[in-house]
This record gives C-alpha cells, structure tokens and sequence, in this order.
C-alpha cells in the first residue's frame, strides 16, 4: 500500500499539481505533502518534472531560498538533495541530477548526491548540473552548459563540459527577484 501512495503522489504532482495556475497551491503541496522547505516569494512556475524515489523523506533535503525562481518546464531530480539560496534564477528547461549509477559495479547501484547553489546564481535555459555540484553565489551557468565540477562564486561557465569562461563584474549583488506571471 505505501508503493501505492507513494507512486500516487509523484503522478498526482507530475501530472496533476504541475499544471494548477496556482503558485499558492503548488507551493503548498511542496511544504505539506513533499515535505520541502520552500521559503516565501518563491515562484516555481508550472510544468515541471519532479523525480524522487521517496516522498517526504527525500524532501526533507529540498531547500528553496527567499524569491528564487524556477522556470518552467525544469527537470528536479531531488533524490540526493537539492538546496536552493536566495534569489537564484533557474531558467526554463534546466535539469538538476541529484542520482546516477556506478557504472563499474556489476550491481548497478544507484548513487545519490546533493546539488548546492548559492544565492545570486544564475543557471541558464536547458543547463544540466549533475550529482554533487556546488555553483557557487553570483555564478552563472551559460545555457545549455553541462556542469560537472564545482563552479567558483562570480564565474561565467559554459560547454560541455563547463568550463570558466570568465568572472561576472558585478560582485555586490542586492536585487531581489519579484517574477510572479500570473497563471504560470
């Protein structure tokens, strides 16, 4: 029976919650029944794919930041943990791998690791960033950039793989994201 709830519940938000023009209530069901600490004025807008194996003890290790923002159409594979900071702007069509497999193993097992992006991030549209990757605060991932190390606070990184392209200027970062299109 708990199988059954379980793979009830990520339909229900694959399927069901994703598509409510409703920040609202989409965020409600993150905190209530996901169980993710997602702070105030966080705008994920519709369309996403939530992929986890558990419900609320993987979301235990969903943190969102104060006015981040995550586009549509994103990928969130929050298995290993996912910690959003404040005032992080993920754009549309960006997919965060928390889970693979070791590869050498005759077992094939599965092999989770939490992503960590700072404050101030900017991770542009289709990048990918997978299992164990830090961008740092202020850097920005160039679309479609596959990241794979660390990103240094402040870097530029695009490619595939990520590599530093160069440093972003401004380094005293102070907006604040107020993105809340209505029936998105």
């Amino acid at each position: 029976m708990k199988h059954f709830i379980i793979a009830l519940i990520k339909y229900l938000t694959n399927h069901f919650i994703q598509h409510i023009p409703s920040y609202t209530l989409r965020n409600l069901w993150y905190r209530r029944i996901l169980g993710w600490s997602v702070a105030s004025q966080v705008t994920i807008m519709m369309g996403q794919h939530i992929q986890t194996t558990g419900i609320r003890e993987a979301g235990k290790g969903v943190s969102i930041g104060q006015g981040s923002v995550i586009n549509w159409d994103c990928m969130l594979y929050i298995t290993g943990g996912l910690h959003i900071g404040k005032q992080v702007s993920i754009s549309a069509g960006t997919w965060l791998i928390t889970g693979s497999h070791e590869m050498n193993n005759p077992a094939f097992p599965a092999v989770y690791k939490p992503i960590f992006i700072d404050d101030f991030a900017w991770i542009g549209m289709r990048a990918t960033i997978l299992p164990g990757v830090t961008v740092g605060r202020g850097a920005v991932v160039m679309a479609g950039a596959v990241v794979s190390r660390n990103v240094p606070p402040y870097a530029v990184v695009g490619g595939i793989p990520a590599r530093e392209i160069t440093q972003r200027q401004l380094t005293d970062l102070s907006y604040q994201m107020d993105y809340r299109p209505l029936f998105e």
